[in-house]
């Protein structure tokens, strides 16, 4: 059976049965075969070794078909973590839903919520990464990550 994940990096706390809030995507939605308890002990090692980071707010843009307004992210640390991640998918054979935002083509961003402010230069420090499983159109968080804390 294949199951429909995406890895989220937290930018506000998730907590189950509420909403999804302020968040980076940091794998767009993918197929697996594997369930959610297999593919979370394939990424835990390199979430093990992957240092909280600092996540630097940049303009507000419209981005994608829906065109959503949202916050960019300037930040090389999480693209370094996404082509990791990136590497590690394709060795389990992931099936991207959306090739076109990964890779060479991810812009990090967070999307502009209602009542969630973020300026140009805020910084927020990600000590978790997440993954979810979207199951009948619902995001159902399946593990958290803990991210290292610098030495």
């Amino acid at each position: 059976m294949k199951h429909l994940y995406l890895f989220t990096l937290e930018v506000a706390l998730l907590e189950l049965g509420k909403v999804l809030p302020s968040h980076l995507t940091l794998m767009s939605r993918f197929w697996s075969e594997l369930p959610s308890d297999e593919l979370a002990e394939v990424v835990r090692p390199l979430f093990a070794r992957t240092n909280v980071m600092d996540l630097l707010f940049g303009e507000a843009v419209e981005l994608g078909p829906k065109e959503l307004t949202v916050h960019m992210i300037e930040q090389p640390e999480e693209l370094k973590l996404h082509n990791d991640l990136h590497t590690l998918l394709d060795s389990v054979q992931a099936d991207y839903q959306y090739p076109q935002f990964i890779g060479t083509s991810h812009k990090p961003h967070v999307t502009k919520r209602k009542g969630v402010q973020f300026r140009v230069g805020d910084k927020h420090v990600a000590q978790a990464a997440y993954l979810i499983e979207v199951v009948n159109e619902r995001r159902v968080i399946r593990a958290r990550f803990k991210l290292r804390e610098n030495d």
